[in-house]
Formats: structure tokens, sequence, C-alpha cells
């Protein structure tokens, strides 16, 4: 944590626990009111000290996992492996719709985390639709306004999602090659993982995921391997929790001789699967590259 946060978290702390208590001790005279003028300040700063603990704590994981993954112990200690092994046993790979291509991609779409992100939003959006409705001006707020607009943005996102938008458009743009994708996805392995997957075929390689679907040749990965990303989340500049993701990366060379790089989200042992079903299809005898990555969010709560 670097010592500009660490100064703001003081002061902020100094500051609403001071104002605190002359709030509560100028308002009232009682007894009640002068214990509550030292019990709610003091309950601010132990609660400001939580949450100051939790992030170094959270810093301080970060730093070990980075090294692990770094050395490459990360990935490799008996009980990890024992326990992918048991994983690699039992895993069956997604069946691809006997239509083909294009009707697997679509229905990669249609999962029920984004059926529910869809009715969620769009239920959120009829609710106020039905509370501004008699009076939409005179009972028009900020809140509600937020709250619609969110509900009518996100309804229209999840209906996008769910008509295959990003497929539809991927299909469009490698029109081309369609079919030699085609024969490669149909005879590929898939991985599903909630909203996004990998399909890994012999000539292409298929990644989708909510926002994008994307393909490349086998032929022009230059790198390919894991990435392990701790996300810390913020709520109006107050750390929440970290995240930890896991993301199977390639560098790919374009027709202009450039690399531009993909990734694919999937848990941890869907991503160390991808990267022996790529080691087997590259060739290569050692292990692919894992790499550590330490990104933040900041949500910011609007009333």
């Amino acid at each position: 944590m670097d010592k500009k946060r660490k100064c703001l978290i003081f002061i902020a702390t100094a500051v609403i626990s001071i104002a605190v208590f002359f709030a509560i001790s100028s308002v009232t005279d009682s007894t009640l009111g002068t214990v509550m003028s030292f019990v709610v300040p003091l309950a601010i700063i132990a609660a400001s000290i939580a949450i100051y603990r939790a992030e170094l704590r959270a810093l301080e994981k970060n730093r070990a996992i980075k090294k692990a993954v770094e050395n490459g112990t990360y990935f490799s200690s008996q009980a990890w492996r024992q326990a992918y092994l048991k994983f690699k046993t039992e895993y069956e790979f997604a069946k691809i719709d006997p239509r083909g291509m294009r009707a697997d991609m679509l229905g990669n779409y249609r999962n029920l985390p984004t059926y529910i992100y869809f009715f969620a939003f769009f239920t959120v959006a009829v609710v106020f639709v039905c509370i501004l409705m008699p009076h939409p001006i005179k009972r028009m707020t900020q809140f509600r306004f937020m709250m619609l607009a969110c509900g009518v943005l996100c309804a229209a996102d999840g209906l996008r999602r769910l008509l295959g938008i990003p497929a539809r458009r991927w299909m469009k743009r490698i029109k081309a090659e369609y079919s030699y994708v085609e024969s490669s996805y149909n005879s590929g392995k898939l991985i599903r993982s909630w909203t996004s997957g990998i399909n890994i075929g012999h000539d292409y390689i298929v990644i989708f995921d909510p926002s994008r679907a994307v393909s490349f040749r086998t032929e022009d990965i230059v790198d390919a391997g894991k990435q392990v990303v701790r996300e810390k989340q913020y709520t109006d500049g107050i750390y929440l929790q970290t995240d930890q993701k896991y993301k199977v990366f390639f560098n790919v060379r374009d027709a202009a001789g450039g690399i531009r790089s993909y990734d694919v989200e999937l848990d941890i042992f869907e991503s160390e699967l991808v990267c022996e079903e790529m080691r087997e299809l590259l060739g290569s005898r050692e292990e692919l590259p894992a790499r550590f990555e330490e990104t933040s969010r900041e949500d910011v709560i609007t009333p």
C-alpha cells in the first residue's frame, strides 16, 4: 500500500470520527448521548483499522502468490497436482451441438448466468417503470432514474447476449474462412466455464465470453500460457475484497506481422487442462509459462 493511500485512510478516519463525536455531543446532554459520542467514533476507528488490516493481508498474499507463480511452485505442489489429476480423470469435454458450429456458438450464449442476469435487470426495469408510470415527472428522483436506467441498459445487454450478437458478429467477420474454422471447431475440444469458453481445434482456436468471440490459427500462436489475476475491489475508495481469477493467454501473430494478445477466463484446473492440450498441439515439451497480474476495480455507489 503506498504512502498516499495510508495518509488518506488516516485523515478520513480522523475527520469522520471527530465530526461524529462533535455532532452527537452537540445535540444531546444525556448520559446515553455522551456514551454514544465516544462509542460511535471508536467503532468507526475500529472498522477503519479492520479494513486497513484486511487490505494489508491481501497485499501480502498477492506478493506470496506472485513469488510462487514466478518460481514455478504455485502449480507444482504435490497436493495441487493430485487434485488436478483427480479433476482430469473425471472431466468430460463439452459436447458440440450436432447441428454444427453456428448453433453451438449461439447456444454458448444461452446459459443460466445470462438468463438470471437478463431477468433480474428486466424485473428491475419493470418495477421502476411501474413506480414512475402514474406521475413520472413528480416521482422521478436521482435514485429511481439511476435504477431505471441500469435496469433498461443491463436488460438490453442481457438480451444482446441471449441473441448471441458477439458470435453473430464474429461469424460475419470470418466469412472468408468460415468453412475452415467450422471444420476445426466441430472436431475440436470444447471447454465451457460459466459464461466463457474455448474450443481447441487442430487448425483454429475459438474463444468466447459475454463481450466477444474471436478465432485465430494455431500456426500463428507465438506464445501461450496461464495467468493468475488478483483483482482488488474498492467501493467509493474503501477496500472490499480481492478476487482471484485464472486465465489462459495467447500471443498471436496477425496478418500484418504484429502480435495480438487474447485471453479466456477459466477456473484453475480448466486453465491447466487447456495448457496441456496446447502443449500437445504445439509440440512443446516444456511447461507453458505462468504469469501473475494484479489489478484493481473501483465501484462507485450512487445514492
